[in-house]
């Protein structure tokens, strides 16, 4: 009888255990999330970089300062997430962007391949600059730890948007946030002439 008394309470104090260590694993999971979204970044100098882009453009955000806004997608070709925001900013910037429009954007690959992201931009006919991070540094002066990951500088220098991740309110927001109308965008992209909305 005495042996049954243990082993209830040795089986209590597991389960207990058990409920505990689940609980802590989720809340370090949540932890990890919420890390991995945030952008540290926001409301702070952008740091600056120089990177040649697979087109040979030059891609620094003191190219920017003063001038337009520059808007930053870290991605990867490897990273299944970050294709459909490219392509989404691919046909949205071949819709709205000219030489005289107050933004630009650029691609910064982490952890890629030059072929690989050539065949990505040529499939995909992404035709504003990609540069690849060879050794992180531009990614880790970022803080970026999520890919997609959305920057927009101003041309104050500072960064004033970014998203982590692919959603509709994110794109939503981010092509507000470069001064575009996203209805306007979405009727572009339909192949509605401008002169044609109500």
């Amino acid at each position: 009888m005495r042996a049954s008394s243990v082993a209830v309470v040795a089986g209590v104090i597991l389960a207990g255990f058990t409920v505990w260590i689940t609980l802590q694993a989720k809340a370090l999971e949540r932890d990890l999330d919420a890390t991995a979204q945030k952008i540290v970044l926001l409301d702070k100098s952008a740091p600056d970089f120089r990177l040649t882009a697979s087109d040979g453009r030059s891609v620094s955000p003191a190219d920017y300062r003063g001038k337009k806004k520059l808007a930053l997608v870290f991605w990867a070709s490897w990273n299944n997430g970050s294709h459909p925001e490219m392509l989404m900013l691919g046909m949205m910037y071949d819709r709205a962007h000219t030489s005289d429009s107050d933004f630009d954007i650029a691609g910064i690959a982490v952890d890629d391949d030059l072929a690989a992201m050539k065949k990505f931009a040529a499939d995909s006919k992404i035709s504003f600059p990609l540069a690849l991070d060879r050794n992180r540094a531009v990614t880790n002066a970022y803080h970026i730890r999520s890919l997609p990951t959305e920057l927009i500088i101003d041309p104050d220098g500072k960064v004033s948007y970014g998203s982590a991740g692919f959603t509709q309110a994110h794109q939503a927001q981010f092509i507000e946030r470069l001064g575009l109308r996203p209805g306007d965008l979405r009727m572009e992209m339909m192949g509605v002439p401008r002169g044609r909305r109500n």
